[in-house]
């Protein structure tokens, strides 16, 4: 059965011109996932980000999805009323977050995205062999994984870069694993995540959020589940408010419109 190509908008097709990963997957695959890309592209071309992505976009599959990755998360901090008010801001060891965030008249926050992929999962054999380069699932295949260990892995990496007297937020995507945590029962997720970052080595992190993007043929959804660090130093604590407003929202759907 031929399925119709999806017709893509300008920006989609500049990062299309000399991209290394020509060839490589169906990305888009249908019409409604190359139309959110293109308006994720045209919200970095809004913000005066476009062309700083670009070279990226059109690097390697791991970087083109990682540099989507943030600029969803940034779109999607930016659709719920949140003003972002740098793009790769300074922050510890000479290293950059990707952007700086505020709500209203509440003290800026740091965000930092960390998107660990299925990759890092497979076996020290499986990296020297085929199934590096083999589809992310294969029918039949069963695995252990481990997606909260990977999560809590992407938090120590982002630690340095965390400054010690500014909120500090890191955004883990979920989507790019074999299973996001935010699929797994809850129940099991936050108690381990909160008894992880209870550790002294995280008392800079205010908090974590799960970040999903599901496509379908219809419809483009993105969830952001929130756990708060409650062992987090006074100054690098998340606000109250947007505290409360990021755990009002874990169980609600954002539709990229």
């Amino acid at each position: 059965m031929n399925r119709t190509r999806p017709k893509f908008g300008a920006l989609t097709k500049a990062i299309f011109d000399g991209a290394s990963w020509i060839g490589e997957d169906d990305f888009p695959s249908n019409q409604t996932w190359a139309d959110e890309v293109e308006k994720i592209l045209k919200f970095l071309e809004s913000q005066g980000q476009f062309e700083n992505y670009l070279p990226i976009l059109r690097g390697k599959i791991t970087q083109r999805d990682g540099a989507l990755a943030e600029a969803r998360v940034a779109f999607f901090f930016h659709r719920n009323e949140f003003k972002i008010l740098a793009w790769h801001p300074p922050g510890a060891s000479s290293r950059l977050y990707e952007f700086e965030v505020q709500w209203r008249s509440s003290p800026s926050i740091f965000v930092e995205v960390k998107g660990p992929r299925w990759e890092g999962e497979l076996s020290e054999e499986e990296l020297n062999g085929p199934r590096r380069q083999q589809p992310r699932y294969i029918n039949g295949e069963a695995r252990f994984y481990d997606s909260i260990g990977k999560m809590i892995e992407a938090a120590n990496k982002a630690i340095p870069k965390f400054l010690p007297d500014k909120p500090n937020l890191l955004v883990v995507v979920g989507y790019l694993l074999f299973v996001s945590p935010r699929e797994l029962p809850q129940g099991v997720v936050e108690p381990r995540i909160r008894h992880e970052l209870s550790d002294d080595r995280f008392s800079k992190l205010g908090g974590l959020v799960i970040f999903d993007f599901d496509y379908g043929e219809k419809a483009i959804n993105y969830q952001a589940a929130f756990i708060e660090n409650p062992r987090a130093n006074d100054l690098c604590k998340i606000p109250f408010t947007v505290a409360k407003g990021l755990l009002m929202a874990n169980k609600k759907v954002f539709r990229c419109q």
